[in-house]
């Protein structure tokens, strides 16, 4: 389970997020849309804190922090509960595909390499790379890449994987698979909170969607609510604009 409650964020002047605050149960997907600008890269950055807040509380499972006296070890602990996947995957060049696996086991997690290794293998078979794992990323497709990253974030066994824009830097073509590895994931065990501009996706396998505007959550609800009786102008305009 993942709660925000009074969540801020400015840039100087900029107020990008204004009093978020929202609640995704344990195995449950939520999915942030929005027009580009309103906040949604930056909320999803700041949860495992790449750009803190500057003020809030954050539940994670048990744990619930307030980024104002949030230390060093917090933040530490919330990423170890926390796994990102990259619009333009954020793989070590200098590292093999299993290496960039095993990084966080190794790095974060302080794992024995020969544990690392074992849990490396499986989550890169699990998402199709088996065949692939002494390969370099300038050797692999953007899908391929893309797979990777997947693999790196189930590796550290998260409560909470963020997704954001995963399919945004893909070929038309290879935009299916990573979706379909993405929904195969998903109603596990793992919450998942996912940025994307893949509409009917979206619907598909989200328990909650929220429509992010100018930094505020303008509404909230199922895929029905939102996408077939959006309540808000501004929800209806977004949701056309899709479907123009």
């Amino acid at each position: 389970m993942l709660a925000l409650k009074d969540w801020n964020k400015s840039y100087q002047e900029n107020h990008v997020l204004k009093n978020i605050g929202l609640t995704v149960e344990t195995g449950n997907v939520l999915t942030i849309i929005g027009s580009s600008g309103s906040g949604k890269s930056t909320l999803l950055r700041s949860i495992n804190f790449l750009e803190p807040a500057d003020s809030g509380t954050i539940q994670i499972g048990e744990m619930v922090r307030d980024v104002a006296t949030t230390t060093k070890a917090d933040i530490l602990a919330i990423r170890r509960q926390t796994a990102m996947v990259f619009q333009n995957y954020a793989l070590f060049s200098k590292k093999t595909v299993k290496e960039n696996v095993m990084e966080a086991l190794i790095a974060v997690k302080k794992m024995p390499v020969k544990e690392a290794t074992l849990i490396a293998e499986e989550q890169l078979q699990r998402v199709g790379m088996a065949d692939r794992m002494d390969f370099y990323p300038n050797k692999l497709s953007g899908g391929q890449q893309q797979r990777v990253g997947i693999a790196r974030a189930l590796a550290i066994q998260p409560h909470v994987i963020l997704f954001d824009e995963p399919t945004s830097a893909l070929d038309p073509e290879l935009v299916a698979g990573i979706l379909d590895l993405i929904q195969g994931i998903a109603h596990q065990h793992t919450t998942m909170i996912m940025v994307t501009h893949e509409m009917n996706f979206a619907k598909e396998v989200s328990d909650q969607v929220i429509f992010l505007d100018q930094g505020r959550i303008l509404e909230q609800g199922t895929p029905k609510e939102l996408f077939d009786h959006p309540q808000e102008e501004r929800t209806k305009q977004f949701i056309q604009g899709f479907h123009a």
